[in-house]
């Protein structure tokens, strides 16, 4: 199993609109990257950062930091290529699920749109017609 440490280096939350509130109807536009910084056997350090926006603009959330990976080098290799059923990298999602906290404290004091948990999830709606089709 691999244990993954993260740890925030710079958070900037941004209220770009004063009439967003916490209910303001948003969607989430997510900009993310992480690269790799240091390796040696039974570990993997990586820069991130996300920077999530809404539309309209009501918010900006930016967020960086270090993930650091621990275990067993195959098991590390394994976790950087998987992939969520919808597409998304699995490793985003474990960092995502570690920095949401942070991210949502900050929301709550800006009085700004929550970013959902699964914000990274690409969410398929059916149409009327493949509902039909069921």
């Amino acid at each position: 199993m691999v244990d993954i440490e993260v740890s925030v280096k710079g958070i900037e939350a941004n209220k770009t609109s004063d009439e967003a509130n916490e209910s303001t109807q948003v969607t989430f536009n997510v900009n993310s990257t992480i690269n790799e910084s240091d390796r040696g056997p039974g570990f993997l350090n990586l820069k991130f950062s996300m920077d999530v926006e809404t539309q309209p603009a009501a918010a900006r959330v930016f967020v960086s930091g270090m993930a650091t990976l621990k275990g067993k080098d195959e098991e590390i290799e394994q976790l950087i290529g998987a992939k969520e059923q919808d597409g998304t990298p699995a490793l985003f999602m474990k960092i995502y699920q570690r920095v949401y906290p942070t991210m949502y404290l900050l929301c709550g004091s800006l009085k700004i749109p929550y970013p959902a948990p699964g914000l990274l999830k690409l969410n398929r709606i059916a149409s009327a017609e493949q509902e039909v089709a069921r």
